[in-house]
């Protein structure tokens, strides 16, 4: 039975890669858009091949992921022209492009995280302001089971929910996906999913509400340090010569989310 459940998932997966593959002309045709509008200048042919990869992007993640995904839903938004001309967003183009080429299946449930978690970042880097994943039930687990999985206990759970963990308040146990707990296990991805639950926390809360929860964890950084701030606590490393270096990367986007705030609420200057 299961042999024949494998197979069926096979020529499941084999259909809908076929359904949503883009094929080499297609690939070649987007590049040559692309180009031409950063040559020209031009900023409705460069919002429209824009919209074409995101678009792909979405339909691919909402119909290539079943087992994952119930259903994908955004706030409708508009591109910044000064953002698309930028080159960040002229090299994102082409590495979409290029992932959507070679997406392969089946996924694992970190290849899937990451790249749920890249198209996510890239949403809000539009100019977006609301996106919300929806999980089939079988791809949530307990808090219990994550902690077991991640062999920590729940206490410590709870503090990775606090920053920034993926997990659903939808009024059931079952509320971690299981990709939160694999990303928790990669040092950069698991870092760029508590920027993401960080930064929802900031779409949805007045600015005092989030400095203040910014200041007590900080603080609680402070004293397990014993320094004042992140620069003084790791004079002597940075991130990519540390083992483990959440904490360092963690303290440092909370103290330039302050800077952030205050920007915004015209403080700070």
């Amino acid at each position: 039975m299961d042999i024949e459940k494998s197979q069926t998932n096979e020529v499941k997966w084999k259909e809908m890669k076929e359904l949503m593959h883009m094929s080499r002309a297609v690939f070649d045709y987007a590049q040559e858009q692309i180009e031409m509008a950063y040559h020209e200048q031009n900023p409705v042919l460069l919002e429209k091949e824009t919209d074409y990869v995101f678009t792909k992007l979405l339909a691919s993640l909402s119909t290539l992921f079943p087992e994952q995904l119930v259903g994908i839903s955004i706030k409708p938004f508009l591109f910044s022209t000064s953002h698309l001309f930028s080159s960040t967003h002229k090299n994102k183009l082409f590495k979409w492009l290029d992932r959507l080429y070679q997406l392969d299946l089946p996924a694992s449930d970190m290849d899937f995280g990451k790249l749920k978690i890249d198209f996510e970042l890239w949403y809000y880097e539009l100019g977006g302001d609301f996106i919300e994943f929806s999980y089939q039930k079988s791809y949530l687990m307990k808090p219990s089971e994550a902690a077991e999985a991640l062999g920590i206990s729940t206490v410590t759970l709870h503090k990775y929910i606090k920053q920034g963990l993926e997990c659903l308040d939808n009024g059931s146990q079952n509320k971690i996906p299981k990709h939160a707990v694999e990303l928790l296990k990669d040092p950069v991805y698991g870092v760029l999913m508590q920027l993401i639950g960080q930064k929802k926390k900031r779409l949805h809360q007045k600015p005092a509400e989030r400095l203040g929860e910014i200041y007590k964890e900080i603080a609680e950084y402070q004293i397990r340090y014993g320094a004042a701030t992140v620069h003084e606590a790791f004079a002597e490393y940075d991130g990519d010569e540390m083992d483990d270096p959440t904490d360092y990367y963690r303290w440092k986007d909370l103290t330039e989310e302050i800077t952030e705030i205050l920007k915004d609420t015209g403080g700070g200057k």
